[in-house]
């Protein structure tokens, strides 16, 4: 009989993909998988015909509201931890890990919730991430602070070391004043509270020092990663890099075909420049029409901009004639076409870049964006700018990365690396592993 395996997302996109491709690369080697995420998730699930359960829309944001407003003026103390533990969603979860009763359960690494139920349940439960997490130290600063190794004075070992500082203070001090605000309500008492209930000793398995907020598991944890791209830091010892879990075969949406076909076909001695910020950003931000500014002065480059729908309906923006902009891009494919690609650094669409070897220019806003940006800089595939950079900086950071050579070697050089902990069965040897062990630490 096939081993079981669980996998829970919290439906946002990025990790929903890479728990999906996980899905289909486990089923693939012989696993019976379900995957439990909003229904929201159930279409892209669907479509590659594995199983679905389905869960309420997770708490992820660690400092968000669990009650309402209402609810915090007239509830007394208990009521009001009552009903923040409730909000966390997981009343229903056991019931349906028993129905499904998987061997292991692998679960998200920002469901707090659902891992904590998961250990009090019997079968290993695995945290996952499709984000880099660098522990604490003075190799890798935290995923969303702009600094790269070996780069000035913040990417020296001693600036990297003060940033881990300050970021671990401020978090600290993150906690406590939610804390106090929600009045003993807030997402991480009702986290304690609920390990309390379930007889997880969450005192002994937590992990404080670290990126995540407002902690993380000193469990198994699996990074739908390659290792090749990461920073050279030492990860714990419980953690497993998988291999980039990029789903290739993505269900298409309604987009200009004739547009992309162009951008892919390659003829005429034009360089492509593919574009990727999605509905972040709107056309008349700065940095975008800096970006318009410098495609006009250079109609031997053609860009392609994948904006969301809202760009390309608004038709009160004059596009140079060299830029083409469309709602949607099969990425995958574009980016094999793609001189370079321009993208704020989400890790999903980074990675793909990665597997293309297409040289990248970033520009980081958030979170994992920072982190792509210090990894591509210090692994030679790119650069990272500024959203406030002038027309002079992006021309000139455009015309390095498509004229230098090296930004090529180096990508042809770390696309081998992927591809290499792809074939290497790292996957198949992980999942014999820990299908074949039992959750002793817990019992």
């Amino acid at each position: 009989m096939s081993k079981r395996l669980a996998i829970v997302s919290s439906g946002i996109s990025g990790p929903l993909n890479s728990a999906v491709e996980f899905a289909k690369q486990a089923k693939l080697v012989g696993y019976e998988v379900c995957v439990f995420a909003p229904k929201s998730s159930f279409d892209l699930i669907s479509h590659f015909g594995l199983e679905y359960g389905e869960i309420p829309i997770p708490k992820v944001d660690a400092f968000a509201d669990l009650l309402t407003a209402d609810q915090f003026r007239t509830f007394s103390s208990n009521d009001r931890l009552d009903c923040a533990v409730n909000a966390l969603g997981v009343n229903d979860f056991s019931a349906s890990m028993s129905r499904f009763q998987p061997d292991v359960i692998f679960v998200d690494c920002e469901l707090h919730a659902h891992i904590i139920v998961g250990l009090s349940l019997g079968p290993p439960v695995i945290q996952c991430s499709s984000m880099f997490l660098s522990p604490p130290g003075s190799q890798a600063p935290p995923l969303n602070k702009r600094a790269c190794p070996g780069v000035g004075m913040r990417g020296s070992r001693i600036g990297i070391s003060i940033i881990w500082m300050s970021f671990l203070i401020w978090k600290l001090k993150k906690i406590l004043r939610n804390k106090f605000k929600h009045q003993g309500a807030d997402f991480t008492s009702a986290l304690l509270e609920l390990a309390r209930r379930y007889n997880v000793p969450i005192a002994r398995i937590r992990r404080l020092i670290c990126w995540q907020m407002p902690w993380t598991y000193k469990i198994p944890t699996v990074l739908f990663l390659p290792q090749s791209v990461d920073l050279p830091t030492r990860p714990y010892s419980d953690f497993s890099y998988l291999g980039a879990m990029v789903i290739q075969d993505r269900p298409e949406k309604p987009h200009d075909r004739e547009k992309v076909r162009r951008f892919c076909s390659g003829q005429g001695t034009k360089k492509h420049i593919f574009v990727g910020f999605g509905t972040m950003m709107k056309p008349k931000s700065d940095l975008l029409v800096n970006l318009w500014e410098v495609a006009s002065k250079h109609p031997e480059w053609q860009f392609l901009f994948a904006a969301g729908q809202n760009w390309e309906d608004g038709g009160s923006c004059d596009y140079p004639r060299n830029v083409d902009v469309v709602a949607w891009v099969p990425q995958h494919q574009v980016l094999k076409h793609a001189h370079l690609a321009i993208m704020h650094g989400g890790t999903g669409g980074f990675i793909e870049a990665v597997e293309a070897a297409t040289p990248v220019l970033l520009y980081p806003h958030v979170n994992d964006q920072q982190g792509s940006a210090a990894r591509a800089v210090f692994h030679g595939i790119g650069r990272a700018g500024r959203h406030a950079d002038t027309v002079e900086k992006i021309e000139n950071d455009i015309q390095e990365l498509l004229t230098d050579p090296k930004y090529k070697k180096n990508c042809k050089a770390l696309q081998a690396s992927c591809q290499q902990e792809k074939v290497d069965g790292r996957l198949a040897a992980f999942l014999q592993n820990v299908t074949t062990q039992s959750n002793q630490k817990f019992k």
